[in-house]
């Protein structure tokens, strides 16, 4: 019996995963997450020679999305998240590729010859929906904001939600990506529908905008996922404990410009 290669290893793990996790998306078949695996940005954690952690990082709109974040069920509780969370921060801010940047970025030769920096990644905004409470305080942990749900007229919302605050492209192309998602359902995990109709109003929507990028994830300094996990509850009041999880003392004036909807690039 020949030795596995990596890809191989990763697609047999994550497909007993995603077949096993109701929130997750069905698995394309092994020899589909083979294929498609290395052409995927993605993160992937190792535990002595074993994977324990995986995440995918894809363009939708004017984002990038963190999703299919999926742990071992014996790891769990022991940090996995957070270096998922970490390692995707360290991506998005430093891949050109994933944001649709030329290799070595737009060079402008008048300004080159004024300084020596190299060129600048356009960053995109790094989103992520999650109702796992675990998942939210990895993600806090991790430099994200929880964006309120907010009802504004002019983004197509008549009701309050957490994709008010994005740009309106951004709220179109995941509208049709969960579209999509849902067409799928009906073919190859029917069961997963009702599921998801049922908890949708349950996942909460985490950003880190372009500005904060450079920005270091602040230490956590409540209960982790480290220390027993994060209370069951804690989703039912993740406004409030968004904010006193991350050491800021205030949300900062690009965040709430952001939010608000003034940059929209």
């Amino acid at each position: 019996m020949r030795n596995l290669n990596e890809d191989e290893q990763v697609a047999i793990w994550l497909d007993s995963l995603l077949n096993s996790e109701m929130d997750l998306r069905p698995s394309r078949g092994v020899h589909k997450e083979t294929v498609r695996g290395s052409k995927t940005p993605r993160v992937i954690i190792l535990e002595n020679g074993e994977v324990a952690g995986y995440a995918e990082l894809r363009r939708v709109g004017g984002a990038i999305e963190l999703a299919t974040v999926v742990v071992e069920p014996a790891l769990r509780g022991k940090g996995i998240a957070h270096q998922i969370v970490q390692q995707a921060w360290e991506r998005w801010r430093q891949d050109p590729v994933l944001h649709g940047t030329p290799l070595g970025g737009e060079i402008d030769l008048v300004k080159a010859t004024r300084d020596d920096s190299g060129p600048e990644i356009v960053r995109r905004p790094l989103i992520s929906f999650t109702r796992d409470a675990a998942m939210a305080a990895a993600l806090v942990g991790g430099g994200f904001t929880l964006l309120p749900r907010k009802r504004r007229a002019s983004r197509l919302w008549l009701w309050r939600s957490d994709f008010a605050a994005l740009p309106l492209w951004t709220q179109i192309s995941i509208a049709i990506d969960r579209l999509y998602r849902g067409v799928i359902f009906i073919f190859k995990s029917p069961k997963r529908i009702p599921h998801f109709i049922k908890h949708s109003r349950d996942y909460r929507l985490f950003v880190r905008i372009p500005e904060t990028a450079e920005r270091p994830p602040p230490r956590m300094h409540m209960r982790s996922e480290r220390e027993e996990g994060v209370p069951a509850d804690v989703m039912n009041n993740m406004d409030a404990v968004a904010f006193t999880m991350a050491e800021m003392d205030s949300i900062s004036e690009d965040i709430t410009a952001w939010d608000e909807g003034i940059k929209n690039t």
